[in-house]
């Protein structure tokens, strides 16, 4: 399959709901009751005060989720659901994972962080892969 084929099939309207939903779940995910407190001890163990900017941050990740989000929408729209999430999940885990894994051994992150960042995409990309299989 060649790069205009692929272009073709990315379904935009699941791409960008999924873009939207992938900010709630971030949330949800970070959240005290799941792994908020696991999230934010790791990232600032002396809980100094920090400053961000958070148009960057948002806006940064809203433009790098839709860039993935669509690359799984090229692989995998319409292609049923099993498919979908079988994509999804291979992304994660042997692009994903080893991608932020080798940049977390370098900045000298935890292993438990890694577990919950790369855990969050994990489940992301195979929940969105079966969506679009089934788009």
């Amino acid at each position: 399959m060649n790069l205009i084929d692929l272009i073709a099939n990315i379904h935009w309207i699941p791409v960008i709901v999924l873009t939207i939903l992938s900010f709630v779940l971030g949330f949800a995910w970070h959240q005290p009751f799941l792994f908020g407190k696991a999230w934010k001890r790791e990232n600032n163990p002396t809980n100094a005060p920090v400053k961000i900017n958070a148009p960057l941050i948002f806006g940064g990740t809203a433009i790098l989720h839709f860039v993935a989000i669509a690359s799984l929408s090229a692989l995998s729209a319409g292609l049923g659901a099993m498919v979908g999430f079988t994509n999804g999940l291979f992304v994660s885990i042997a692009w994903v994972l080893p991608s932020m894994g080798g940049t977390y051994l370098f900045a000298n992150r935890s292993l438990k962080l890694l577990a919950i960042d790369a855990g969050m995409y994990t489940v992301v990309f195979s929940l969105f892969g079966l969506i679009l299989g089934v788009w």
